[in-house]
């Protein structure tokens, strides 16, 4: 593993990192769409480089939204709807991560679609696991994903995977410093989970991690907003509004993460290797 003293010799390019909220319309994917194409353009203003989105954002949560006797909300693969939001990316060479359910080989998933900065889309990750309400309505995926840009790689989960410990470890186990985590928390317990599992998550693997959240009114309950990113010590570096329309961002540097790791030695204390173990599948999407 590498320590502090290897930083000037080793160290990537910072990555500088959004988190983005606002609230969805139900069941409107070109009004979503046009949001967040907005939010990318908004972010890439302040110099991100990467812009996380909530989870089911191009449909708004609302479980009711997927009854078959409601007009269907899902995305497919080239999906063309998608097109306002890949042209803001292209234009801002700016990567996206974005919540939908996605129809496809008979079943519907919650997925992250991520958007390079040449304006590909890519459907990269179904949630693995699922609330058990969610279970009526979605399939659960049944691998991880990293992305990789500028040679910092990235976790991807969404919401309840970040209730799962081993979820994240073996993100950080395939090399990644960061987590990536579009969310759908709502006022009282979820909100005080939420406070919990992403400080948690980074502290226990000394690497960052980034929730967006909803605001606003969801099926769920009212959504508590505070999108933002936790440094690898645990720590908040930077936190949204509660309520209102707001992109935050924080600089990911190999300097923080050799300082935590230099301290913390959860993660060089393990048995074995860091690297992903055998039998545990996971796709790596390079967007460079």
């Amino acid at each position: 593993m590498r320590r502090v003293t290897d930083v000037a010799e080793n160290a990537r390019q910072p990555l500088r990192v959004a988190a983005a909220q606002a609230q969805a319309r139900p069941g409107d994917i070109p009004a979503n769409v046009a949001t967040a194409a907005q939010l990318v353009r908004f972010a890439s203003s302040a110099g991100a480089d990467v812009v996380v989105l909530p989870e089911l954002f191009l449909s708004g949560y609302d479980l009711d939204l997927f009854r078959p006797d409601v007009k269907p909300c899902d995305i497919v693969p080239g999906d063309t709807r998608l097109g306002e939001l890949q042209a803001a990316c292209y234009a801002t060479r700016t990567v996206a991560v974005v919540g939908a359910a996605v129809r496809r080989a008979g079943a519907r998933t919650i997925s992250l679609v991520v958007v390079g900065r040449d304006g590909d889309a890519h459907v990269a990750y179904d949630r693995q696991h699922l609330w058990h309400e969610e279970r009526e309505f979605f399939r659960p995926g049944d691998h991880g994903c990293t992305i990789e840009i500028a040679g910092w790689r990235l976790g991807l989960g969404s919401a309840y995977d970040v209730s799962f410990p081993e979820h994240v470890r073996a993100a950080v186990q395939d090399g990644c410093d960061a987590y990536l985590c579009p969310g759908v928390y709502t006022r009282g317990d979820s909100e005080h989970r939420r406070d919990l599992y992403l400080a948690a998550r980074a502290l226990e693997n000394t690497c960052y991690t980034v929730v967006a959240n909803h605001i606003g009114d969801t099926g769920s309950g009212p959504a508590c907003g505070r999108s933002g990113v936790y440094g690898p010590d645990g720590r908040v570096v930077i936190e949204a509004d509660g309520e209102r329309v707001d992109v935050v961002a924080a600089t990911f540097q190999d300097i923080e993460i050799d300082a935590a790791r230099e301290c913390l030695t959860m993660l060089e204390d393990l048995p074995g290797s860091r690297r992903a173990r055998p039998g545990e599948r996971r796709e790596t999407i390079k967007l460079d």
